[in-house]
């Protein structure tokens, strides 16, 4: 099987650590081999500011590429704008836009980079293209794999509710009718390959050194099992640099606050002269 090279851009500035994402996209170049996932080096955007029109999203891609003069197999653009429709994502052959918009932080976990890996596989799933080498038949052919309306947990739900999405990520399972489905138009071991990168395991632990949770962790201050994956306020980022101290510093430093604060209320009612 051919490794088919996918460009993925940024189509607004992110509201997420492009850094910390791009590590874990590129991670999935070392456990698969069906696609090749890089990064263009552009410094502007092909959407501005407000909702993005669903049905003319691509043009706007298409355009952005030949500016640009970008090659790849397909283009996945990742904007923080809501579509007209409030869809997900939309793929089609050569492109596809996914949005951050609608995946809260509050529903993390799983975090956003989870929910955008799980989009972006969708959407190769949705929109690739027939081999041209291959010896399928004319009914084979004819195979067009899209979504289905009922929530089964697979990677293939509709997901009108979008708080569902959580359950088909954190599944990371895909139906026996797309499973079929996949296997016929792409082959097995598309569709093993598909499975192991969506069943998230090859993230691993985050006390593992070998793991992608590990580095994401020590390298990138991002803890996948608790952060949303959204730029961090200052209070997220008081609360990383807490929990960076020591734990017997940490112990003496809650002693210290402790102790102040209840000297203060001691005096406060008049349990303490503040004179003595």
């Amino acid at each position: 099987m051919k490794r088919l090279k996918i460009a993925l851009i940024f189509g607004t500035k992110p509201n997420f650590d492009k850094d910390a994402f791009k590590y874990f996209v590129l991670y999935v170049n070392k456990i698969q081999s069906i696609y090749e996932f890089c990064f263009p080096d552009v410094s502007t955007f092909p959407f501005e500011k407000g909702t993005v029109d669903f049905d003319t999203s691509h043009e706007k891609v298409i355009g952005f590429i030949e500016s640009n003069e970008l090659k790849a197999d397909h283009f996945i653009a990742i904007i923080t704008n809501s579509f007209s429709n409030n869809f997900f994502f939309n793929a089609e052959k050569k492109t596809s836009v996914i949005t951050t918009d609608i995946w809260d932080k509050h529903f993390s976990p799983p975090s956003l980079f989870e929910y955008l890996l799980h989009c972006i596989f969708t959407c190769l799933i949705y929109s690739q293209n027939r081999p041209s080498d291959s010896d399928l038949t004319d009914e084979q052919m004819l195979i067009n794999i899209s979504s289905h309306r009922d929530t089964r947990g697979c990677i293939a739900d509709f997901t009108r509710l979008k708080y569902d999405d959580r359950i088909d990520i954190v599944l990371g399972y895909i139906c026996e009718v797309h499973k079929k489905e996949i296997d016929t138009f792409y082959g097995s071991e598309y569709l093993e390959q598909i499975q192991l990168v969506i069943e998230r395991k090859w993230i691993g632990d985050i006390n593992d050194k070998e793991s992608a949770a590990y580095n994401l962790k020590h390298i990138f201050k991002f803890d996948i099992n608790k952060d949303s994956g959204f730029n961090k306020n200052c209070w997220d980022k008081m609360k990383d640099k807490f929990y960076d101290i020591p734990g017997t510093l940490t112990g003496e430093i809650l002693k210290i606050v402790l102790t102040a604060a209840l000297t203060y209320f001691l005096i406060k009612w008049g349990f303490i002269d503040k004179k003595g």
